[in-house]
Formats: structure tokens, sequence, C-alpha cells
């Protein structure tokens, strides 16, 4: 898929152009959201915003700026993160009838999905726990479509920086786990 094929077609009127760019990011905007420790109904809704603020601010995107993902991504941080705010101090982001969304991991043989699923919940709430800053780079970073690069300009900082950010959070992760 060229993206800047697509967007030619949407600016020259192809309305449906713009599907092909939600099938194509659907899936790692999912990832990236479910990530940051939201429940499966904000990952849908702030997914859904995304793609239309995408769509109404179309004309502000600059490709000479930056790759048509980062644009996108970054609209997603930041309505991750004002989600997580709303939330405030709320102990956990999901509630009852919510679904924690898939991370990317190997299938389980039968008699261990009980413990899989055990400790994807427990890195959920171990991500939960994190601050914003620390959730937004590490879901980002486990994005394959998504370099350092592109990382730094995401979260409007240098490459160094997130190398910095990561390290911490991956750490700060970690003890969470481990308590």
């Amino acid at each position: 898929m060229d993206i800047d094929d697509i967007l030619l077609r949407i600016r020259a009127g192809d309305r449906q152009a713009f599907a092909e760019i939600v099938r194509a990011f659907q899936s790692p905007l999912f990832r990236f959201l479910g990530n940051m420790g939201l429940g499966r109904g904000q990952v849908e809704d702030i997914a859904q915003e995304t793609f239309l603020r995408a769509w109404n601010n179309l004309g502000q995107y600059s490709p000479g700026l930056s790759r048509f993902s980062t644009w996108l991504f970054t609209i997603a941080r930041r309505l991750a993160l004002n989600e997580i705010e709303r939330a405030g101090n709320r102990a956990e982001t999901l509630d009852g009838n919510d679904e924690v969304v898939d991370l990317p991991c190997q299938r389980a043989l039968p008699q261990d999905a009980l413990e899989q699923a055990r400790r994807h919940e427990a890195l959920h709430r171990a991500l939960r726990r994190l601050p914003a800053a620390d959730r937004s780079v590490l879901a980002l970073a486990y994005l394959r479509e998504i370099d350092l690069a592109d990382i730094a300009r995401i979260e409007g900082c240098t490459v160094g920086a997130v190398k910095t950010r990561l390290h911490r959070a991956r750490n700060r992760l970690s003890q969470l786990l481990e308590t």
C-alpha cells in the first residue's frame, strides 16, 4: 500500500480511499491503544475518534514533515493520554464489563491458557499503574510499524530521550510485575 497514492486519491475526491487507510492502520492502532492499558471499549472509541480527526484534518497533514503513520499515531496518543487523564486516580482504567485488548503473544497450549491469561492480566494491571508517558513510549516501542525516530516525533523528543524513557519505563514495569 502506497499511502501517498491513497492520499492523492482522497484529495482527488475518492472518499472510499480512506477505508484503505483504516484497514491498514486499524490493527496497529488497536495494539498501541491496548498496550497503553486501555479497555476494549476505550480502544474502539479512541481509534474511531482518531480516524475521524485524521479525515477531518487531512488537509493539515504535511508529507514533508513526517510519515502519515507518525501523524496518525500522534493523534491517537493525544486522545489516549486525554482519556487516561480523565480516568484520573481510579485504580483501574477498565470497568467490570470491559475486556482487555490482546497484546501480541504466542499461542498457548490449552493447559497453559489459564497461566497465560493470569500473566496477561498482571501485565495490564502493571501497565495501568505506570504514568501515561511511560505507557505511551512502551506501547509505541512494541509496534513493529514504528521506529525510534518516529516514536521521538510522536512523543515530541529526541531519539536519545526515547531510549532513556524506554529504558526507565521497562524498569518501572519490571518492578511493578515483581510486586
